[in-house]
């Protein structure tokens, strides 16, 4: 009995001997700047991000809102929606081969892209440089100016995020102001005889949407949906109104 003993305490001792432990293998991060989306983890929240990103190049001063976005291979393809004669209308864009930097796949390229709906406003000429065109249909409107408006806001500032007049002059009042995603609503009222004009700007000044545009006076009603972020509020009147926002979250 004693040599069993022993004999199996000696293959215990051996057996441990030859153990070698495991470990994790090393994750050796992707240095490489670029890389198919089909050769890398790029997942439907990334393809929403980087197709929004398209779009908002794209459409430039319209106010343009993805739908929905799938993967196809190396494409994404998407459905949004633009605004044209005040009807929301909806169209397609693909961009073609895509390719994403491995450690922030917001960078990306395509080499191709393709949106089949209501193309990017041209830049406005400049006046000086139309050589006595005629001018009937390029008067001086909030659509077509750039105010001296700051594009990035002072986040240290304490009263960064309350709603805050930046801009009055010549009838046209411009607030800036904080919000979460979700529905703005505004409602008042109008007492000119012609334009009443409620529009929404990103910090770049490139127009989101007209939530309210009226012709005579009246009753002010209009909302807009709105992701989260800083945006400029700008009134345009012709009279006197009385005016009030409220937001409302997803």
């Amino acid at each position: 009995m004693k040599k069993i003993l022993i004999s199996l305490l000696s293959l215990c001792l051996l057996a441990s001997c030859g153990r070698k432990d495991k470990k994790d293998p090393e994750v050796t991060p992707d240095s490489r700047e670029s890389v198919s989306i089909s050769e890398t983890d790029f997942t439907q929240s990334d393809a929403q991000k980087v197709f929004a990103a398209a779009l908002d190049e794209y459409c430039g001063q319209n106010a343009c809102k993805a739908v929905s976005v799938r993967i196809a291979g190396k494409d994404i393809t998407g459905t949004y929606t633009y605004t044209e004669n005040g009807q929301t209308r909806t169209a397609e864009g693909t961009l073609y081969d895509v390719s994403v930097n491995p450690s922030d796949k917001t960078k990306y390229s395509a080499s191709k892209t393709e949106f089949k709906g209501k193309p990017a406003p041209e830049p406005s000429e400049d006046p000086e440089d139309k050589d006595g065109k005629d001018d009937k249909d390029d008067k001086d409107t909030p659509a077509r100016r750039k105010f001296d408006l700051d594009d990035k806001v002072d986040e240290s500032d304490e009263d960064a995020r309350n709603d805050t007049k930046v801009y009055e002059e010549n009838g046209i009042q411009i607030w800036r102001l904080y919000t979460r995603k979700g529905t703005i609503e505004f409602s008042g009222s109008y007492e000119g005889d012609s334009k009443f004009l409620i529009q929404i700007m990103d910090l770049k000044q490139n127009i989101k949407g007209e939530p309210v545009n009226m012709t005579k006076a009246g009753e002010i009603e209009g909302e807009m949906k709105i992701d989260e972020g800083y945006y400029y509020i700008l009134i345009e009147a012709s009279g006197a109104w009385s005016l009030y926002w409220n937001r409302t979250y997803e």
